[in-house]
């Protein structure tokens, strides 16, 4: 675990109003406003971007992307806060939180979304239903999400 001092609170639109380091969590991985990443970034764990990636970014935790961080990548994570700037697609399977500060130029997928205003998205939105939740059609009927 990279720990430089740094504390990631979460204390966003999901309910969390908690130190990540505090949880058990923590922070795994802190790319700096000084670094820069090329190529596939994985991780199993938390993950901040001060800095810069190109190519693509997964982690199975939460991602959080400063105002200074400026990504090319595609973007796959549990939960992210994005503050800066991300060029691609970016599919999170639980909650999204976009910072008034965020431009956004690519596809998004996630459960749920929160923007704030001042906002910049250039690209499609794409909420994800839960398994058994219901969608009304044009014509009023019920039908269940396949």
């Amino acid at each position: 675990m990279v720990s430089c001092g740094h504390q990631l609170t979460n204390n966003n639109m999901f309910g969390k109003n908690q130190t990540l380091e505090d949880n058990g969590s923590g922070v795994d991985t802190i790319i700096g406003p000084s670094v820069s990443v090329e190529g596939n970034f994985k991780g199993e764990g938390n993950i901040i971007v001060e800095g810069e990636i190109k190519g693509s970014l997964k982690t199975k935790g939460y991602l959080k992307a400063s105002e200074s961080s400026v990504i090319v990548a595609s973007v796959v994570a549990n939960e992210a806060e994005i503050a800066g700037q991300l060029v691609g697609n970016i599919k999170i399977k639980a909650g999204l939180e976009i910072k008034a500060t965020a431009v956004i130029q690519g596809d998004i997928e996630a459960q749920t979304i929160e923007v704030a205003n001042g906002a910049i998205i250039n690209g499609n939105i794409k909420m994800k239903m839960e398994a058994g939740e219901k969608m009304v059609a044009n014509g009023g009927s019920v039908e269940e999400e396949k």
